[in-house]
């Protein structure tokens, strides 16, 4: 998905969609990693990048993530034995996924 639009982070930062990997949040912080291995700190919350992130290819799949589901790599469904499922995105980080939200999820992967 290649696209010209920027989307902006906080401050004075503006990026392109495809570079960020996941955001994590932190109170009333997000720490965006970037494909790069960078990472961007913002005092923007998620809510409100989850708003602007909403037209691009982006998924929370609980409170404090917000992961690009360009990168997911493998997907662990962990529901029927009580563990939480969890998503392994390509860098090899693994976010955890929240119950409710692991259909909304597995509808988007098909």
């Amino acid at each position: 998905m290649e696209t010209n639009e920027l989307i902006h982070l906080g401050s004075r930062k503006n990026i392109a969609p495809d570079s960020i990997l996941m955001m994590k949040s932190d109170v009333n912080y997000t720490t965006i990693y970037l494909v790069d291995g960078s990472q961007i700190l913002s005092s923007t919350t998620m809510g409100i990048l989850e708003k602007r992130l909403k037209e691009f290819k982006f998924f929370r799949p609980n409170r404090s993530f917000i992961i690009n589901l360009q990168f997911v790599a493998d997907f662990e469904n962990k529901v029927q034995t009580g563990a939480f499922s969890r998503i392994l995105l390509k860098n090899n980080e693994s976010v955890p996924l929240s119950r409710r939200r692991t259909t909304a999820f597995l509808k988007i992967m098909e």
